[in-house]
């Protein structure tokens, strides 16, 4: 998780930099972004917290675009845990670009119209208040 805070914490700030200042941004492949989503992920049970729903109930998120990946949030008996991948069919999908994701995740500004929820929309709402930012 050390590792992990270092990386995110480096990568974002880049990001939030180069977009404030008109710069490239950073490439948005694999190498890079899947390390950083990974541990960004790691956030949703804490977003999900206070969220009750039924055992069983799943919310996907899907990126798309030059990294492509998905992971799963899957209520059980014990509060929400995050997967790798997909867990069945989701009861709510959330899927977005890459670029998206990482402001989502970020706190820097994005196009919620480019966010596309797929079932329960109240269920996807609290994945849209999502930070990722390790303190």
């Amino acid at each position: 998780m050390d590792t992990g805070r270092e990386y995110t914490e480096r990568w974002h700030h880049q990001m939030q930099i180069r977009d404030a200042t008109g710069r490239p941004l950073l490439l948005l492949e694999p190498r890079w972004m899947l390390p950083l989503l990974d541990i960004s992920v790691r956030a949703l049970p804490h977003a999900y917290r206070s969220i009750t729903a039924p055992a069983g109930t799943s919310i996907a998120l899907r990126v798309t675009g030059a990294t492509r990946a998905m992971w799963t949030l899957v209520r059980d008996d014990a509060g929400w845990a995050v997967w790798s991948g997909e867990s069945g069919r989701a009861t709510t999908t959330v899927e977005c670009d890459a670029n998206v994701v990482w402001r989502l995740l970020y706190n820097a500004p994005f196009d919620r119209a480019a966010v596309h929820v797929e079932g329960g929309a109240g269920l996807g709402a609290p994945l849209l208040c999502t930070r990722s930012v390790v303190v």
